[in-house]
């Protein structure tokens, strides 16, 4: 009879406290589900830019280099500079090259 009686009384702070738990949890599952896709829209967006398009272009040139002579620095130097761009302008990386 207790238990009745404590819910009649406060139903209207345990609805309160329903809709809100149900508000914060509508919000958390948009938010898991649209923050991604608008982080990989925006990286889509810097990846179409013409630095970003220099910086693969300039990857590539490394990667060639390379596979020519791998013990030469000219590709190093390429790559560096390649690195530099894909930091700078937050491009998706496209080669990783170990030394």
């Amino acid at each position: 009879m207790k238990i009745i009686n404590f819910l009649k009384r406060n139903l209207k702070i345990i609805l309160i406290a329903l809709i809100l738990c149900l508000s914060v949890s509508a919000l958390g599952a948009a938010a898991y589900y649209y923050v991604p896709k608008y982080f990989e829209a925006k990286q889509k967006e810097r990846d179409s830019t013409r630095k970003c398009k220099s910086y693969r272009a300039l990857a590539e040139i490394a990667y060639g280099l390379y596979k020519e002579d791998p013990a030469g620095p000219e590709w190093q130097e390429k790559f560096e500079e390649a690195q530099k761009r894909q930091a700078q302008y937050k491009c998706t990386p496209v080669i990783s090259i170990s030394q």
